[in-house]
């Protein structure tokens, strides 16, 4: 049995180290990652070619879509891999005045770099109002800039995922809790039933994917704006409920005391089948079924969301255009055949990213395909995850130069604050004025 489990943590590890690819010592920096066997149509015409520059997500995987654009469009295309903090580093590139012709990016970064005029819209662009009739009415909106306009194609969509352990809950006779106060309660009866002891289980490492979107799951789902719809912060009660719950988890040792450090988002450690609940990304339940991965593949199953409201926080990953592209039809195939369509009528990328590892994507075509459909349905309750969805909440004030600063220095003080280095007023105020400060640093 222990070999057994070794050897799942063995295969999820690589699995993950594949899917987000973390690199260290030989491709130190941002380094190029070159792709064999040019076109012919690009050696014979020697056209500049197009940059590509995305994050540590599968780099193996882009690199044989993009040798499938190459041979499909006979094209010439350099994709760079920029490993380490990927928005930080590409800023500092655009900052610098590398020309990038399409990149990665949050959705929290389209409006600051559009504002920086790093990046262009789309709009004007030939198809765009069938593609954009083609995807779902959030996934627009995530993707629309503040004149109307759209800022890029998607990547992927998701949302965070309340999942749980159901040996743990038959163990307790157990069902799923409605609110976050009877979560605690249940982990209080889990551990000291001695069926889990470390109950909890979340993202809770300082990054953009960690505990930023699992802090704003949490407060979607009891109903806290956060910040209204002119930006300003809206730190309630309910806000201020969601904070001490967590810090309440860590003084209770409800989560294990290294959860502000684990690897991969907390994925191989729940995959032990250790814990009862987490907070998670959707496609996340891939894994936790699998059992080639999973020591409780089978009975890993997505909940609605605890809180007053149910909801959750929904983004919008995407290709952005560069503003200035080498030649604007060429990069427009390219930013196509990645975010939609290829001139084949196919969804190359799309459809791949969903059947293999389980990300959502706006293009109702591919997602209600009866293939994605099947598929998603072998790893999670599509019922389930279909209401999930409905009630799942956007984070407009993504849409400011200024927050992904705050969202970085509201991590920290978190983490701390979880600790017991901090009281609530304190860091509600320090939150509070941060935002005042940004706003007014960067006006819109």
């Amino acid at each position: 049995m222990h070999d057994d489990f070794q050897a799942k943590q063995r295969r999820l590890r690589s699995y993950l180290m594949r899917r987000r690819q973390v690199l260290h010592g030989g491709l130190a920096g941002a380094a190029a990652v070159a792709l064999p066997g040019l076109s012919r149509r690009a050696l014979a015409q020697a056209d500049p070619p197009l940059s590509f520059v995305g994050w540590q997500y599968n780099p193996q995987i882009v690199e044989e879509n993009v040798n499938i654009f190459r041979e499909l469009y006979g094209e010439n295309v350099n994709y760079e891999l920029v490993p380490g903090e990927y928005h930080a580093v590409v800023e500092t590139k655009l900052i610098g005045g590398q020309k990038i012709d399409m990149m990665y990016a949050e959705e929290d970064r389209l409006v600051r770099w559009w504002r920086a005029n790093w990046v262009r819209d789309i709009e004007d662009l030939p198809g765009v109002p069938e593609i954009k009739a083609g995807m779902f009415d959030i996934n627009v909106h995530n993707m629309t800039l503040p004149d109307g306009k759209l800022g890029g194609l998607p990547y992927y969509t998701g949302f965070n995922s309340f999942v749980c352990n159901q040996r743990h809950l038959d163990a307790a006779k157990l069902e799923p809790p409605a609110t976050w106060p009877e979560l605690l309660e249940q982990c209080r009866k889990l551990k000291a039933d001695g069926v889990a002891e470390y109950p909890y289980m979340s993202a809770w490492q300082r990054a953009w994917a960690s505990l930023s979107w699992s802090l704003f799951s949490i407060w979607y789902s009891e109903g806290a704006p956060v910040f209204d719809a002119n930006f300003d912060p809206v730190f309630d009660d309910a806000f201020r409920g969601v904070l001490e719950m967590h810090r309440t988890m860590y003084d209770e040792e409800l989560v294990p005391a290294d959860i502000f450090t684990l690897d991969q988002e907390g994925v191989p450690a729940f995959a032990t089948g250790n814990h009862s609940f987490m907070v998670v990304h959707e496609y996340d339940q891939k894994v936790f079924n699998d059992p080639a991965l999973s020591q409780f593949a089978g009975d890993c199953i997505n909940a609605v969301m605890p809180g007053q409201t149910r909801s959750t926080f929904i983004w919008t990953a995407l290709y952005l255009m560069g503003k200035n592209p080498v030649d604007l039809e060429r990069v427009w195939n390219l930013q196509q055949f990645f975010g939609g369509k290829a001139k084949d009528g196919k969804y190359h990328v799309a459809t791949r990213w969903a059947l293999e590892f389980g990300l959502g994507t706006p293009h109702k075509e591919v997602i209600e395909s009866p293939e994605v459909q099947a598929a998603f349905g072998k790893w999670k309750n599509m019922e389930v995850a279909a209401i999930q969805q409905e009630t799942a909440t956007t984070r407009d004030v993504a849409k400011t130069m200024w927050f992904p600063e705050w969202d970085w220095y509201m991590m920290g003080e978190v983490q701390d604050y979880i600790r017991g280095a901090q009281e609530t007023d304190e860091l509600v105020d320090k939150l509070h004025d941060k935002a005042v400060e940004l706003k007014q640093l960067y006006p819109q």
